[in-house]
């Protein structure tokens, strides 16, 4: 696949050795599929390695890669494969909440 500017955030899949998928953010998606496949990207990859993108979606911030890199990571292994081919995805909305802020309120320490 072709490189993108890394001034950029972008979404990215990785189809791991026992097939299934590792989602992430990066700004220099080539690199950091090198670095997992040196062991060094992160402890699950590091566990299923080899690695190979098979997806990448350039994003307009950090914070929308986030929000994107959630939305993907709940998806079920069937539906993340029906995307990485090449179905739509509604974009998560600007203000969406991620589960861990669901249930917090504005001025309050989280629990735990």
């Amino acid at each position: 696949m072709k490189r993108k500017p890394v001034d950029s955030w972008n979404l990215y899949v990785a189809e791991c050795a026992d097939g299934s998928y590792y989602t992430g953010i990066a700004k220099d998606v080539g690199k950091r599929i090198e670095a997992h496949n040196a062991g060094k990207g992160a402890k699950y990859t590091a566990t299923h390695a080899p690695v190979r993108l098979v997806f990448q979606e350039t994003q307009a911030s950090y914070s929308e890669a986030l929000r994107r890199e959630y939305q993907v990571k709940t998806l079920s292994k069937e539906r993340k494969r029906k995307f990485i081919q090449g179905e739509k995805l509604k974009k998560p909305p600007r203000k969406a909440k991620m589960s861990f802020q669901r249930n917090q309120k504005v001025g309050k320490k989280p629990l735990g």
